[in-house]
């Protein structure tokens, strides 16, 4: 691969990891090559929606100028915000330069549960037109040169209450369950609707693998599954409304991890690691981190033994000073850690420090 010569063996490491064969934590670590280089943010699918190819030529440009050591890897993943389905099904996006915000209540208003449990995937919709486009254009320009990620389709209630509204979404879940339920499995059915069209579409352009937001690679069908409206639930309501879904989704993938969103969702542990994923990616949230307390942070060491413990992988990104303390305390585990160095030698301290060997 041309950005990353050693794609071979981080390949067949990402594959042993995938089947538990790697008990030991492994590192992704990206570092500038040119420290005049500008960041990649990520977002040009964004700024230039109906010009896909010019978002590839700036992500190769950056590519050129970065080292992807380890596991990391050039991963253009087709980003047109978090949770684009609710877009497929009539929310309206709204980009401010560094996000994306859907909410129907810009658009046509908040739908009712029953629109949402018979709604159908819109595709003369512009935003699946430029989402399909996208994906299309980076999958001919890809080869040899990078891997591309799907869109980032969203968590199934996270996007029913993009289509409804939050506090509606929380008042359903007492006052009609049962249409909430209904919306919620038209939604799952929409969403590997669009999961299994855009796979097609990979697979047809000689992709090989899936590859997501996450910046993980998989030799199979995997992706990042959450439901980021589950910290305002209590667990009687997450084992009722969330975990059905997602317990099918992961049957349904080959590789599920799911994005642990904020302190707020701890409570929802029991539930979650009873669940068919690989592994889960905690994110500690804004809070948390400005007081200090990243992935890094001794705090979440305990959660940490107790996802191990229970046969899980852990995908966690910290800063690269936390690192070394980290791999210190656990030298062993399904880890996948994900940071950055402000230069390539400064990569390769890190990797040598997980025991990983860095270049061709």
């Amino acid at each position: 691969m041309l950005y990353k010569p050693d794609w071979a063996e981080a390949r067949e490491e990402f594959r042993a990891w995938w089947e538990g064969e790697v008990r030991r934590p492994l590192l992704q670590v990206a570092a500038p090559l040119d420290p005049r280089q500008p960041p990649y943010d990520g977002w040009d699918f964004c700024r230039f929606p109906d010009e896909p190819a010019e978002a590839v030529r700036r992500f190769e440009e950056w590519c050129a100028h970065t080292y992807f050591g380890g596991l990391a890897y050039p991963n253009l993943w087709i980003n047109f915000g978090p949770g684009v389905l609710s877009a497929f099904l009539g929310a309206t996006p709204v980009f401010d330069g560094r996000t994306v915000w859907f909410g129907n209540q810009r658009g046509r208003g908040p739908l009712s549960l029953r629109e949402i449990a018979a709604a159908e995937l819109d595709r003369g919709c512009v935003w699946w037109r430029r989402v399909v486009n996208a994906t299309r254009a980076a999958l001919e320009a890809h080869r040899g040169g990078f891997v591309v990620g799907m869109t980032d389709i969203g968590g199934v209630l996270d996007v029913v209450a993009a289509l409804r509204g939050t506090v509606e979404v929380l008042r359903d879940m007492y006052r009609d369950p049962a249409g909430l339920l209904s919306a919620i499995e038209n939604v799952t059915e929409l969403w590997h609707e669009v999961y299994d069209e855009l796979h097609r579409l990979m697979v047809e352009h000689g992709h090989e693998g899936t590859s997501a937001w996450m910046g993980l690679w998989s030799p199979g069908r995997w992706y990042p599954l959450q439901c980021d409206i589950a910290y305002m639930l209590p667990p009687h309501k997450f084992e009722e409304l969330v975990a059905p879904h997602l317990r099918e989704q992961c049957e349904r993938l080959d590789h599920p991890v799911y994005h642990w969103d904020g302190p707020g969702q701890l409570a929802h542990a029991p539930s979650l690691l009873k669940l068919g994923f690989v592994a889960l990616q905690w994110v500690p949230g804004a809070q948390e981190e400005l007081s200090g307390n990243d992935c890094g942070s001794p705090k979440w060491y305990s959660l940490y033994r107790r996802v191990l413990g229970a046969g899980k992988g852990l995908v966690l990104h910290m800063p690269p000073w936390r690192v070394e303390g980290f791999l210190k305390a656990f030298p062993e585990g399904r880890i996948i850690v994900q940071t950055w160095a402000p230069s390539a030698g400064e990569a390769e301290r890190l990797l040598a420090l997980a025991g990983q060997r860095s270049g061709p």
